[in-house]
């Protein structure tokens, strides 16, 4: 029997997905980009705009987070881009991250009653029902989920590929993602219901118990969020243009140092294998050295 092995591509230092990375950045996509970032701060600025006083959340979902939402879900469908692809992954990590966020939360408000649950408050902001807390739970979930979360998710997700974060250790993406939802996420949330004057009434209260369970909280969804980062192709083959930081070669799987590329072989290599990294490159050579020896021996088994 006959076998052959042929290196028709290259196993690392190949970028496939070069050809999607253009040094420019095209005016339209980077509009959707910017609507997507938009739309991911809204329901965030909306609860601090309501604790100030400033518009009800009533009112801001109805003119500006639904609508907006629902123009861009339509525009996504319609037009797709590569970059929607991005925000998909950092909106499902997101609310992964919230999810698991609030599974210690919630632990810590129902089974240790260390302090309340203004969810289901923030929610009648949204309904205008202050007396029905079941539809407010209904609504505050929702839109801490899809709205909080995936929100936070689709922005770091962005800001990170745009920084070329796609390209580290997983440590640097954890430690990036966490230190995103620390600040500003868990600072900004902190100067709400410190300097409105009905902050710690309408949210909770400050004190060393609520603060340190929700910079626990934050961590943990950070360490979640930049996990999911790093594990996502979306942000590694989907984002559409080189990173600010300058374009960098792409990292073998599973490390975090940037792949060297395959020193040139000898005039006689074949071209397939000019590309080859070494260590590839000498066993695919050990393997025709030995097939070649095996119809050697069996031509002359033959002849005898």
């Amino acid at each position: 029997m006959r076998t052959t092995t042929t290196p028709e591509h290259p196993v690392t230092g190949s970028r496939p997905a070069a050809a999607k990375h253009p040094g420019g950045r095209d005016g339209a996509g980077l509009v959707r980009i910017g609507l997507h970032l938009l739309l991911a701060a809204l329901p965030l600025l909306a609860i601090s705009a309501h604790v100030f006083g400033l518009i009800t959340m009533n009112v801001s979902a109805g003119i500006l987070v639904i609508p907006l939402a629902a123009a861009i879900v339509a525009l996504t469908v319609l037009a797709p881009h590569a970059g929607d692809r991005v925000v998909a992954d950092g909106m499902l990590w997101g609310i992964v991250g919230c999810a698991i966020y609030d599974g210690f939360r919630l632990t810590t408000v129902h089974v240790f009653g260390w302090w309340a649950d203004f969810i289901p408050v923030m929610g009648t902001w949204i309904t205008g029902n202050p007396d029905d807390l079941t539809a407010g739970a209904v609504v505050g979930y929702l839109w801490r989920y899809i709205g909080d979360g995936g929100g936070i998710g689709i922005t770091f997700f962005a800001l990170a590929s745009a920084f070329g974060l796609q390209r580290c250790s997983r440590r640097v993406c954890v430690v990036a993602a966490v230190a995103f939802s620390v600040f500003p996420v868990w600072a900004g949330l902190i100067g709400t219901v410190y300097l409105a004057t009905r902050g710690q009434t309408m949210m909770f209260p400050l004190t060393p118990t609520t603060l340190t369970l929700s910079l626990i909280g934050h961590l943990i969804f950070g360490f979640i969020m930049g996990l999911g980062f790093h594990r996502s192709r979306a942000v590694r083959e989907s984002w559409p243009w080189e990173p600010l930081t300058g374009s960098m070669p792409a990292l073998p799987m599973g490390t975090g140092r940037q792949a060297a590329l395959p020193a040139p072989r000898n005039p006689q290599t074949p071209p397939a294998g000019q590309t080859m990294d070494p260590d590839t490159w000498e066993l695919w050579r050990r393997q025709l050295e030995a097939n070649t020896a095996g119809r050697r021996s069996a031509r002359r088994e033959r002849v005898r």
